[in-house]
């Protein structure tokens, strides 16, 4: 077990109690905020001789020390429910550990606190549970603790640097986390500006996670994953944050898994959450119309980036599936087993220009930028929130995917002689459709959302199959037509096009039934 010893004196907590391991900045000011970034802890020293920081410091920094020791009931009660409980000298706090444990918890923010007391006692029961449980120490960690004063236009602001150790049980690991104390939208430009003098990673996990997992040796849970899940009697400004809050914390945690990839799993995963994102964004346009500049921007860096996860992602599907049919069907042929091959080079060149970007300051900037996003919310132009932002959700999604529907629809009730090139027209169409469903269906009842929704998959089904002999045919194209390809490549192609007429035919049954359908939100 960790050792309890009483920690040494440690400065005092913010006001809002937002981690155990912040100390309390001077002077609040207005729409006072935290935003908390990762460090590698060797460049923690280069802190101080940040260029951005030359022209906004004021006063001397102060260095203190710091322990949290954080406990749980020997079989992990609260870890299983989501909770850290932490000890810093007298303080007792319950933190979340992952955003569904919390009210709100954006990206780039500290965990929020639940409760705190001079004892576990104080603690409400009904948090700890019934009844409470015995706990013991599971994982610490000590740091020297750096408090830079700053004046960031001409607003009061602190920069905390916690430079330290997490210890558990069979192993310690050095770690850094900085903290940014003050104006909400000066500190957003801040943190931006000081991403170009050190290498801010976005946490994947809060400090009581990251110590945890230290403890367990284990990888911290992700934050968030899947679809976003909206609640009713929100409104459209809610919504929009609360999808994107989401959907970064979804596209970091499968960012960071990338490199280091055993299966595709993680650039499909990362590939859809950026669909997701992308659709979100235009989903909302017309609630953000006010002001669009940062949404184009936006969306002109994700459409790159969603063309690298592409590329990789296009082999991983012709591989798993196309490709390793055709083996089967062709066991030992060498003409198939050189197309294979040569599939398999591009796979990797694919990867390794997914790595370039993922490892490019173009990517860190935008990672930077989508996780503070939710708490930027730029589209809000003011504090107090606009019309159309403070307007239900409910209705505007009624809305939103009605539009969606009628450009799904325009067709009408036969596809017959509709060229490809309209069929995929209306995959895009029908693929929009359904990501919005998606974010918009907790607002309506579930048995009609249960109703409608097969139907739209079903197509989405058959449009996909489409597509995917689409692919094959460019894939095959990207691979040389020489001699020695001819013949594999020929098969795969046969076995796309034969793939495309199946899906064609299930396509032309299925599209009248959906036509018919009553959407769930009329």
């Amino acid at each position: 077990m960790i050792d309890a010893a009483s920690p040494k004196q440690v400065p005092a907590q913010p006001g809002n109690g937002a981690t155990d391991a912040q100390p309390k900045p001077g002077p609040t000011p207005p729409r006072a905020a935290l935003l908390e970034f990762e460090l590698k802890p060797e460049d923690a020293a280069r802190i101080l001789r940040a260029p951005t920081l030359a022209a906004h410091r004021t006063g001397r920094p102060r260095t203190s020390t710091l322990t949290t020791i954080w406990h749980d009931s020997p079989s992990g009660d609260l870890f299983d429910r989501g909770l850290s409980l932490g000890k810093t000298r007298d303080v007792w706090r319950l933190e979340a550990l992952v955003p569904d444990a919390a009210p709100i918890w954006h990206p780039a923010t500290p965990a929020p606190v639940l409760a705190e007391a001079a004892s576990i006692e104080g603690l409400p029961a009904s948090m700890l549970g019934r009844p409470v449980p015995n706990v013991v120490p599971i994982a610490a960690f000590t740091a020297r603790v750096r408090e830079i004063p700053l004046v960031i236009e001409g607003l009061p602001a602190l920069l905390t640097v916690l430079d330290g150790t997490m210890r558990g049980v069979a192993q310690d690991r050095p770690a850094c986390r900085l903290v940014l104390s003050g104006d909400l939208p000066a500190m957003t430009r801040l943190a931006a500006n000081l991403a170009g003098d050190l290498p801010l990673q976005v946490p994947l996990a809060g400090l009581a996670a990251q110590a945890l997992a230290v403890a367990r040796g284990t990888d911290p849970a992700p934050r968030r994953l899947g679809t976003p899940c909206l609640h009713t009697n929100t409104s459209v400004g809610a919504a929009l944050t609360t999808i994107l809050a989401h959907l970064a914390d979804v596209i970091l945690y499968w960012a960071s898994l990338v490199p280091r990839a055993a299966s595709p799993e993680p650039v499909h995963q990362m590939r859809v959450a950026v669909r997701r994102l992308r659709s979100a964004l235009a989903v909302f346009r017309r609630a953000v119309r006010d002001d669009t500049i940062w949404l184009d921007d936006l969306a002109v860096q994700l459409k790159a980036l969603a063309g690298a996860l592409g590329a990789a992602r296009d082999w991983d599907v012709f591989l798993g599936e196309t490709g390793e049919a055709v083996r089967q069907a062709f066991p030992s042929d060498a003409r198939i087993e050189r197309l294979v091959a040569a599939a398999r080079r591009k796979r990797a060149t694919a990867y390794a220009d997914l790595g370039i970007v993922l490892a490019s300051p173009e990517w860190h900037r935008l990672a930077l930028s989508l996780a503070l996003l939710p708490s930027r919310r730029p589209w809000a132009g003011t504090p107090e929130p606009s019309a159309h932002l403070a307007a239900d959700a409910g209705g505007y999604a009624a809305n939103g995917l009605d539009r969606r529907l009628k450009h799904v629809l325009e067709p009408g009730s036969d596809l017959s002689g509709l060229p490809i090139e309209k069929l995929h027209d209306i995959r895009k169409q029908a693929k929009a459709l359904r990501y919005a469903i998606e974010f918009f269906a907790p607002l309506f009842p579930e048995k009609a959302v249960r109703k409608y929704l097969p139907k739209l998959e079903e197509l989405q089904e058959d449009f996909g199959a489409l597509n995917d002999a689409a692919v094959i045919v460019k894939l095959m194209e990207s691979l040389g037509n020489g001699p020695h390809h001819a013949f594999a490549a020929g098969v795969m192609q046969g076995f796309g096009a034969a793939s495309t007429l199946r899906a064609a035919r299930r396509l032309h049954r299925a599209w009248p039934k959906f036509y018919r359908a009553t959407p769930f939100w009329d």
